[in-house]
């Protein structure tokens, strides 16, 4: 009786510690699935912060903004906390968006609000175009003429305080507006922006080259 009554006291105990490392082992498993969808929500995060505008959104929201820089360097100290950081980079994003736009629509009203009265330019072979009235006559029987899609690929944008430092390619569709086929072109662009007394993120100096035909 007394081999039958530790039999069944050795087999209870078994169970329980069974049991209890059961419970420790779907512990364990839940844990780590715990783990893993909070690494996956701080990846969502994190993509949310560097790319707001298509982190969330389908492949068929439209396309990424053209200005999205592929380096971005700005001094927090010289912005004030990580909220003007991000403030002035949108910001010098809105300048290329609105630019593309003006452009495209044969604004050059609207093409020389957005950059400082100071303003030169220095196109790839060409005279330099100082001011904003030099730069309305330029465009202005230029885009009379064609319609101009310009698609920028930033590839560094440095931000110091009141002024930044953007480079990039860009990619210049000329098409026609009496009829024709489009031209397409591609030009190197290096531009300075300075924040304005009303707080605006404007182009203040620009230079351009063609890149070797190899890029």
């Amino acid at each position: 009786m007394m081999h039958v009554f530790g039999a069944w006291a050795s087999f209870i105990t078994l169970n329980s510690r069974f049991a209890a490392y059961k419970r420790s082992v779907w512990h364990n498993v839940d844990f780590a699935r715990s783990e893993m969808k909070f690494i996956q929500f701080v990846c969502l995060l994190a993509a949310w912060s560097l790319f707001p505008d298509w982190a969330f959104t389908s492949e068929n929201s439209g396309p990424m903004p053209s200005s999205r820089c592929a380096i971005v360097d700005v001094n927090v100290e010289s912005s004030g906390s990580h909220s003007a950081f991000n403030d002035d980079v949108e910001a010098i994003y809105a300048v290329f968006d609105a630019w593309r736009t003006a452009v495209l629509e044969g604004d050059a009203e609207a093409i020389v609000a957005l950059v400082t009265e100071d303003a030169e330019f220095w196109p790839h072979g060409g005279r330099p175009i100082q001011g904003r009235s030099a730069l309305a006559d330029a465009f202005a029987p230029f885009l009379e003429q064609y319609e101009f899609l310009q698609d920028y690929t930033c590839e560094e944008l440095v931000v110091r305080g009141n002024r930044a430092f953007i480079r990039g390619m860009e990619r210049n569709t000329k098409t026609p507006r009496a009829g024709g086929e489009p031209s397409v072109s591609f030009q190197r662009a290096f531009s300075v922006l300075h924040r304005c007394a009303d707080g605006q993120w404007r182009f203040a100096r620009g230079m351009t080259n063609h890149p070797p035909k190899s890029e």
